[in-house]
């Protein structure tokens, strides 16, 4: 059964920018979420793959946490001494069907591993949207989790990491095998991903506290604002059949399909193959880089990562409301997405106001009279006071529980 989360906590994270928002032709229409990405805060952006149905939406600071310092540690070191144990084992034979041996049980191993850890990040968000679960437990999960990943990812390797299992396969002429674990990583990447990257860095004390938002239904999203970017990460599991499949010849067709505005604006795009599993497209764009896994069945996007510089970010104006000589305008935006507040006066000049959200104070707009939000999900009031007047304008982030 699904549940309403709070949309709002006690402090949302803010940053002042130098962005626009952009209104021509009037107000834009909301962010309608599919299973395929969509326009996000602009039409000149990069389309943004969100969830279709939402279950429970939240924000989370993880704290450091011992236990999961040190169960991570483990977990990694374990990593490492089976990774050494396969090196020392091929070293000492010459023989070629030992030689595989060695490589396809590391192979089956890694295999159950992977499997491991998608399944207790599929038990840890059941257990957030039935309730068992708090939002800052499940991100803990979810940063604790990315460790292990992340170490396993490290020792299945690819074309450019010497020393891993994948080049172990292929340097023994083994290139089923290669191909197998190439197949594993585009398996882990619904496990790993930039804010959990993040996460991790605050559990194990790297870095300070970060806020993140948390939206879980036929997948799970994440975001946070972190030194002037945004930075996401959508995984729909919905979209994988996990057959084989797929011509590395069609990807670029499948790519446009999905991300139409990349076609055409996106520098140094990169396009691999995960063994028939997923293709793997990565790109700069003006304003940020973005990483994407398609399946190679379905043609749709399973796991995305986005990160944008917020102050060259595009917003579209969706909402906006004028009082004593004042205009306050908000862009568009989704459910723990970005969302600029703007307040001018009738010459256009910026004017600094406190912002409110739901009656919660969430900053000022700054001599540049603009200020980021990280957006909660679903319907929300945005106030200021100018002059004796409060300008407010009612926002719609989706998908909501």
């Amino acid at each position: 059964m699904s549940r309403v989360r709070p949309a709002l906590a006690a402090v949302l994270l803010v940053v002042a920018t130098t962005a626009t928002l952009a209104a021509s032709g009037g107000v834009a229409a909301p962010v309608e979420p599919g299973d395929d990405p969509v326009v996000g805060t602009s039409e000149r952006s990069a389309h943004v793959l969100l969830l279709s149905d939402a279950d429970a939406a939240a924000y989370a600071e993880p704290n450091p946490a011992v236990t999961s310092t040190l169960e991570s540690g483990r977990a990694e070191l374990a990593i490492d001494l089976q990774l050494d144990e396969v090196e020392h084992r091929l070293a000492a034979t010459d023989d070629r069907a030992a030689r595989r041996a060695i490589l396809r049980n590391a192979t089956d191993e890694a295999a159950e591993r992977v499997a491991e850890l998608r399944a207790r990040e599929a038990a840890a968000r059941e257990a957030y949207r039935s309730g068992e679960l708090s939002a800052a437990a499940y991100v803990r999960e979810l940063g604790t989790v990315h460790a292990e990943a992340s170490s396993l990812a490290a020792m299945l390797g690819s074309t450019s990491a010497p020393g891993t299992l994948y080049t172990h396969a292929y340097d023994n002429g083994f290139s089923e095998l290669g191909t197998e674990v190439y197949r594993l990583r585009a398996q882990l990447a619904t496990v790993e991903g930039p804010v959990r990257e993040r996460v991790a860095d605050v559990l194990h004390g790297d870095r300070e506290r970060l806020r993140v938002h948390v939206t879980v239904g036929d997948g799970v999203m994440l975001s946070t604002i972190d030194d002037g970017r945004y930075v996401r990460e959508t995984v729909r599991p919905d979209n994988v059949e996990g057959t084989l499949g797929g011509d590395i010849s069609e990807a670029p067709a499948i790519i446009q399909a999905q991300y139409p505005w990349l076609s055409n604006h996106s520098t140094s795009p990169s396009i691999e193959t995960r063994g028939g599993y997923a293709f793997y497209y990565r790109a700069n764009y003006g304003h940020g880089q973005i990483s994407a896994y398609i399946d190679t069945t379905t043609e749709r996007v399973y796991s995305e990562r986005h990160q944008q510089t917020l102050s060259q970010l595009p917003a579209d104006v969706e909402q906006n409301d004028t009082a004593n000589n004042a205009t306050l305008s908000t862009s568009r935006t989704y459910a723990g997405g970005p969302l600029l507040v703007q307040v001018e006066d009738e010459a256009g000049d910026s004017l600094d106001t406190a912002v409110s959200l739901n009656g919660t104070s969430v900053g000022n707009t700054g001599a540049d009279g603009r200020l980021w939000v990280l957006s909660p999900a679903g319907e929300y009031n945005v106030t200021t006071v100018h002059d004796g007047a409060t300008l407010e304008v009612n926002v719609t982030a989706r998908p909501s529980p």
